[in-house]
């Protein structure tokens, strides 16, 4: 990601990396038993997130997801897929199948 101007695809990707922080600081949180609030949560997401994104170039690229291949999951009963090139995710799906027939019909608007 580049500094200045944030396009829509770095915003994503910033929202990307603070939902991952947030997650990795939760169940660290839980497994610890550290007590930490939600508030002092979010407030030690932002405050790493902000260092990682001003020291470093990032960029949305998990080496779990094959050439051909998109990010697929199940939450709450329904499927998601995630486009790879405008990371924008497909509304809720009742089967993976078409959760990631959406991302890859709207990779190929692009």
């Amino acid at each position: 990601m580049t500094k200045g101007a944030e396009s829509a695809h770095d915003a994503r990707v910033t929202h990307l990396l603070e939902d991952n922080v947030r997650t990795e600081l939760k169940v660290t949180n839980d497994a610890l038993g550290l007590g930490l609030a939600d508030d002092a949560i979010e407030r030690l997401m932002e405050g790493v997130t902000s260092g990682v994104l001003y020291a470093f170039e990032v960029n949305w690229s998990p080496d779990w997801v094959k050439p051909g291949q998109v990010h697929a999951w199940e939450e709450d009963g329904m499927f998601f897929a995630r486009c790879g090139g405008c990371l924008l995710d497909s509304p809720p799906a009742e089967d993976h199948e078409s959760a990631e027939a959406w991302a890859h019909e709207h990779a190929a608007l692009h």
